[in-house]
């Protein structure tokens, strides 16, 4: 029963996160990042955020719940199946990494929903031309990435020096897409380039790690990927970006060879 709960939230979460507000993205983000979830009240997040309860409870029920307390209640059992998976104390070093990485993998196959991965194998599939950008400790994923599209002969560049990356709203068209590897999705230098890209019809599709965050609300199709707190907050693992990449590129060679 725990387990259909908490794959049911995060399906909700893939699923109607992009019909949420900027205001409910923010109220949602809020509440899964608090630390006593079972107190959190309405009346909390309305002091801290300055939201009313209408807004609260109509982002639960955008996600699919009738209520607020519903919504946490699902947050409740997916916190204490993750306290119940973590090691126990005193257990550290390379079991702990094999827990973590397992634990993060299976979070983001779930937010891997078949109906978003093929939308953005889609937009792949029918770019004229794709730019792929990258930066920081992304770039090695999506020069990977890159790479294996080349090989299914599309037409595809990577990007990750920034005075490259600023010419692509330059040569870019309608008929391209530009794909983006970011685990924040807060750089602002490369938002505004891709907002300026997207006057000219060009395409915005990216991976990040699930959170409120400006690269998803720019692009047409946004791929969630989870990671676990951590507070090494300058060196994150890129694993869960490259597992993303990989589902996407497999689905992609399906669609190709149908």
């Amino acid at each position: 029963m725990e387990m259909s709960i908490i794959q049911d939230f995060y399906t909700q979460i893939t699923n109607h996160y992009d019909s949420l507000s900027s205001t409910e993205q923010i109220v949602i983000d809020f509440v899964m990042k608090y630390g006593d979830i079972e107190h959190l009240k309405l009346k909390d997040i309305e002091d801290e955020l300055f939201v009313s309860s209408t807004t609260i409870i109509r982002a639960s029920k955008k996600l699919g719940y009738q209520s607020f307390t519903q919504l946490k209640y699902a947050l409740i059992q997916t916190k204490n199946s993750e306290l119940s998976a973590d090691p126990p104390p005193g257990v550290s070093g390379y079991k702990e990494i094999i827990e973590r990485v397992t634990h993060d993998f299976s979070k983001t196959i779930q937010l891997l929903s078949e109906q978003k991965v093929t939308a953005f194998a889609e937009e792949v599939r029918q770019a004229r031309r794709i730019f792929c950008i990258g930066s920081g400790s992304s770039v090695g994923v999506i020069s990977d990435f890159n790479r294996r599209l080349k090989l299914l002969d599309l037409w595809s560049n990577d990007y990750y020096e920034f005075y490259a990356i600023e010419r692509i709203p330059d040569i870019a068209t309608s008929e391209d897409v530009i794909v983006v590897f970011s685990l924040g999705g807060k750089s602002q230098a490369i938002n505004q380039i891709l907002l300026k890209a997207k006057t000219s019809g060009t395409r915005i599709i990216s991976i990040t790690s699930m959170s409120v965050n400006p690269l998803s609300k720019i692009s047409d199709v946004n791929l969630f990927t989870y990671l676990s707190p951590s507070p090494r907050k300058k060196i994150r693992s890129r694993l869960m970006l490259s597992v993303a990449a990989d589902v996407v590129f497999e689905h992609l060679l399906l669609s190709l060879r149908h």
